[in-house]
């Protein structure tokens, strides 16, 4: 019995190894290879399988499930999707088309068993027929009204006349590209896909251009709610006796003229009001901030800040759409008063003009300041 465990503890010291668990692992997979290889014409593959240098796990980064870490252009549907523990295997809804050109791509947010994340994607390109055009369509999607490029936003072409759609999703300036379509005309739409279900839903800001594709097409898409019924005033807040901020329930048309003609103010007898000017809400802010702070000189000058980095600034094709304005008044406005504000032919993104009307009542005065002394007067 006494040899028999000095036996076991001479195996246990030899087969010694590093302690569990080991050293922490923080690198994200590593993917090591694609196939079917990219490029490979004329072939019909059971399925696009993507192989890792380690086990993945089955619930990505950003995402509810693998099947939306995976689109395949062009679509039929949501793609069946398995996994495999060091690989993800890929098939369409269906079946592949013949004489089609695919892109699988896996998209950024795969990880590993300890959540370490893959920032980049990766795709595949292969024929089921004999060719690979060499075609592009690239280009950007922009949120038209809220000023910036959309990240992860989706686009699809849709082939004209067969309705063979194509899709791919933007990246984190906005950029989109659809390679290796046939030739032929498409209609390319853009859109932010709030809810990630790859499809435009109602209320779903978008924009759509046709192209007519013979090698490489660079489009820019201007996304917005399309809506068919005309801005309307949404509130109307009095600031001051002759400052009045109005919020429209949608953006204006930027080709539209901004001024005393857009808005009628009436009193409560129904005599007009005279306006001194109307102007962009961030522009009457922009202008108030330089005024004070030209004004003030009393105040000590602040600490020194370290500069802040600054962003690229985005620069999009047509002017941002504004939905909040400024109206000046010519004259004071009485207090506790009702007074009714008009937009006259006010014209959406969608150019639908309409005119609508808001009531409002101005503020109480504010009451006199009893507790500061007043000066006696000079000699």
């Amino acid at each position: 019995m006494r040899r028999l465990i000095v036996a076991a503890a001479v195996v246990a010291c030899a087969s010694q190894g590093d302690p569990p668990g080991g050293p922490p692992d923080a690198a994200p997979p590593v993917l090591i290879a694609i196939v079917p290889e990219s490029g490979a014409v004329n072939t019909r593959p059971d399925r696009v399988e993507f192989r890792f240098d380690e086990v993945v796990s089955e619930r990505p980064s950003g995402v509810a499930s693998l099947e939306q870490a995976v689109l395949i252009s062009p679509t039929d549907g949501l793609p069946r999707v398995d996994w495999r523990r060091r690989s993800i295997a890929v098939r369409p809804r269906r079946d592949w088309k013949p004489n089609a050109v695919y892109t699988v791509t896996l998209l950024p947010g795969i990880t590993d068993l300890r959540g370490n994340v893959m920032r980049s994607g990766a795709s595949v390109i292969f024929a089921t027929g004999p060719t690979i055009p060499d075609t592009r369509v690239a280009g950007i999607l922009y949120d038209w009204v809220a000023g910036n490029a959309v990240r992860s936003g989706a686009v699809e072409a849709i082939a004209m006349p067969d309705s063979i759609v194509y899709v791919a999703r933007t990246d984190s300036a906005g950029r989109f590209t659809l390679a290796h379509l046939p030739p032929g005309a498409y209609t390319v739409r853009g859109w932010i896909d709030a809810n990630t279900n790859r499809a435009l839903d109602a209320r779903e800001a978008y924009d759509s251009v046709s192209v007519t594709l013979s090698d490489t097409a660079s489009l820019t898409l201007l996304a917005f709610v399309h809506d068919t019924l005309p801005p309307r005033i949404n509130t109307v807040q009095a600031l001051d006796s002759m400052t009045l901020r109005v919020e429209l329930n949608q953006p204006l048309d930027p080709e539209q003229t901004v001024d005393t003609t857009l808005f009628r103010l009436t009193a409560p007898d129904s005599s007009p009001v005279r306006l001194r000017a109307v102007m962009a809400a961030d522009v009457w802010d922009r202008a108030r901030a330089d005024s004070i702070a030209r004004a003030d000189t009393t105040r000590r000058p602040p600490a020194r800040q370290p500069p802040t980095p600054r962003r690229d600034s985005v620069v999009l094709p047509r002017p941002v759409p504004v939905a909040r304005f400024v109206v000046l008044t010519a004259e004071p406005l009485r207090p506790e008063t009702a007074y009714r504000l008009i937009a006259i032919e006010a014209r959406n993104l969608l150019g639908r003009a309409g005119t609508s009307a808001r009531v409002f009542t101005t503020p109480r005065a504010a009451p006199a300041d009893t507790t500061r002394r007043t000066p006696p007067p000079p000699p």
